[in-house]
């Protein structure tokens, strides 16, 4: 499996969670997080066009959210705000996953996730072969250990 890189611009959003008031859902949908999803996911179903679905069976996900600001001072500094990133990483995985790059999110076996101010909102995503995956040993040549030969 070769990496597969993603670069996406656009301020980045975070997956809604619904939220109770009163033991009742109230819907948090969200049309700036419903344009940044279908961001990411027309770039999972170019890289997945141009790569394959992912058939890894433990695949490792970097991922670093640009958030925007106009305080130049802040350009590079990690990101300590809201959007939490463990929200941002669910719905760029979501997207992905909807766009048929990744088969499930389940085979993330590594995660990393950044957030730093910047002048541009994005996201930068590779995902690659978890590098501790186990490769299969070879068949042996004969059905008998090689002191018995």
């Amino acid at each position: 499996m070769d990496i597969v890189l993603l670069n996406i611009e656009g301020t980045p959003r975070p997956q809604p969670r619904p939220r109770f008031v009163g033991g009742r859902v109230v819907s948090t949908a969200d049309a700036n997080a419903r344009r940044w999803k279908d961001l990411v996911t027309k770039a999972g179903k170019m890289a997945a066009d141009a790569h394959g679905q992912i058939q890894a069976p433990a695949v490792a996900v970097v991922m670093r959210f640009d958030m925007p600001t106009t305080k130049a001072d802040r350009h590079g500094l990690p990101h300590t705000f809201r959007p939490d990133a463990d929200n941002l990483a669910k719905l760029a995985l979501d997207a992905v996953m909807s766009a048929g790059l990744l088969k499930d999110d389940a085979a993330v076996s590594t995660l990393v996730v950044t957030k730093t101010w910047a002048d541009k909102g994005g996201l930068v995503m590779t995902l690659h072969l978890d590098e501790r995956t186990p490769t299969p040993a070879p068949p042996p040549s004969s059905r008998f250990p090689d002191w018995i030969q």
